[in-house]
């Protein structure tokens, strides 16, 4: 996410306002229901649950979900039982944007926590900056292990003093990436030595070349690849030596406002093979409010085997809601996640709620697809959704996804807290399944509406107030 705190002030404060009525119901597909909402309490002046992003982790023979937040902490919630969350402990850490990441160590559990460089949330009077002995303000990356989750305890600080934004454990568990998402130039990616928790240490910074710096980054299940999402540019890194990253492949495209995130899955067809494709969201005008749905959608890049090195856009998909967006709030695509296994996608749409998406359809170029033409057909398809009233969903993602295709949905709101929401495979799916462009199409449709690819000169000004 974009800077969210300079966005609330150029919403006259509604973000920060009352909170709002929790509504009982909202609207969906035949195959989704909302379950339950687990309000978080508020902390440190915080007048909304401001829920961000979410992880999760299987501990002791029960399910956990570790819920980041502005300001209120970072909730962790035992979903053993879906339907009724109850809250285990909340991990006092005032700052934002409490980005989440769950890694391993041996036998114990670690989370690590971002704090991005926003003054005016991080309290060093809460419990996680207190431990360490912290009395100035920092910013950087807290690690916590929650080993046993109603105990969660500080392990270890990076230190960086233009913070985390998002921060990405290698799957090694032994080095950190660092995404402080900020509009400046040279840009880099810190890389962090964690062996130590107690004692992390720089060790490298990965030049970006081609653009600002990093908003988000995702490593592959092997840790031999990373992608970085990187505002103005998406970049496709060679992590095999993970102290010694190499960029090898770059995307820049005028039909992307915001490179938001960038992730990888690899689908196996019995026809075609394994084919790699590599999403990117388009968080329009970073979450400034953009005054429509759908907003900003996702482009799909084929980067099987070579084509690493010079992506193949295949592609363009978007929502299938049309309608203004409200002044309140925001609707563009935001936090994502794949399931290879299932060929599914869940993603969080702001105000437009949450939405499950099939990518089975996906063929890229090895049967023949042409860049003007792209996928032959609609490579994505939204299968389910459901959104309410008073949705502003930053995150949904799920721990378990059950045989026949049913899960049980996590959407982490900054308006609402955690909802909990039912998708049931065997009913009915979404009567439309969103809009899908060749890669002309979606050029010719950004031009369209004036959109132009982020700089640091013609970044929206709610993203850019109150920059360094």
């Amino acid at each position: 996410m974009m800077r969210r705190l300079a966005i609330s002030l150029c919403t006259l404060g509604v973000l920060l306002g009352a909170v709002p009525a929790q509504a009982a119901t909202g609207t969906g597909s035949p195959n989704m229901r909302h379950v339950t909402t687990l309000a978080y309490a508020r902390q440190y002046g915080q007048e909304i649950p401001f829920g961000t992003d979410i992880e999760f982790a299987r501990i002791g023979g029960r399910d956990y979900a570790f819920a980041g937040t502005y300001r209120n902490g970072l909730q962790i919630i035992d979903i053993t039982n879906p339907k009724r969350p109850r809250l285990a402990a909340v991990y006092d850490c005032a700052l934002a944007q409490g980005d989440v990441q769950v890694f391993r160590r041996g036998s114990r559990t670690l989370v690590a926590y971002a704090a991005d460089d926003y003054t005016n949330q991080t309290i060093t009077t809460s419990e996680c900056y207190s431990d360490l002995g912290i009395v100035e303000q920092r910013f950087g990356t807290f690690i916590i292990d929650v080993t046993d989750p109603t105990r969660p305890k500080t392990m270890g600080f990076v230190n960086i003093p233009n913070g985390s934004h998002n921060q990405t454990v290698h799957p090694s568990g032994r080095y950190l990436y660092n995404s402080n998402a900020d509009f400046t130039f040279p840009s880099a990616i810190e890389i962090f030595d964690i062996s130590d928790v107690r004692r992390p240490r720089l060790i490298g910074n990965l030049g970006l070349v081609t653009g600002i710096e990093s908003h988000d980054i995702t490593f592959s299940a092997d840790g031999r690849r990373a992608y970085a999402a990187a505002l103005t540019h998406t970049l496709i890194i060679d992590t095999s030596n993970p102290r010694d990253p190499v960029i090898i492949g770059r995307i820049i495209d005028p039909a992307i406002n915001i490179h938001h995130q960038s992730d990888p899955i690899t689908i196996d067809d019995p026809v075609v093979g394994k084919r790699t494709f590599l999403v990117v969201t388009d968080e329009l005008a970073g979450a400034a409010g953009n005054g429509f749905c759908p907003g900003g959608g996702l482009h799909v890049y084929d980067i099987t085997g070579p084509l690493e090195a010079t992506p193949v856009k295949v592609g363009f998909w978007n929502i299938p809601e049309v309608r203004p967006a409200t002044d309140n709030f925001i609707c563009t695509s935001h936090v994502l996640r794949f399931y290879p296994k299932q060929k599914l996608m869940t993603i969080a749409w702001y105000e437009a709620g949450v939405r499950v998406v099939d990518v089975s359809s996906l063929v890229g170029v090895s049967v023949g697809v042409a860049p003007d033409v792209g996928n032959v057909g609609a490579g994505m398809k939204e299968i389910g959704y459901y959104t309410m009233p008073n949705a502003d969903t930053w995150s949904a993602k799920t721990n378990r996804i059950e045989k026949d295709g049913s899960f049980y949905l996590y959407g982490n709101d900054m308006n609402r807290g955690l909802d909990v929401y039912r998708f049931d495979a065997r009913k009915p799916k979404s009567g439309q399944g969103g809009t899908w462009l060749t890669p002309n199409q979606a050029l010719a449709a950004a031009r369209a509406r004036g959109l132009t690819p982020v700089s640091r000169t013609n970044a929206p000004v709610c993203v850019l107030f109150g920059q360094k």
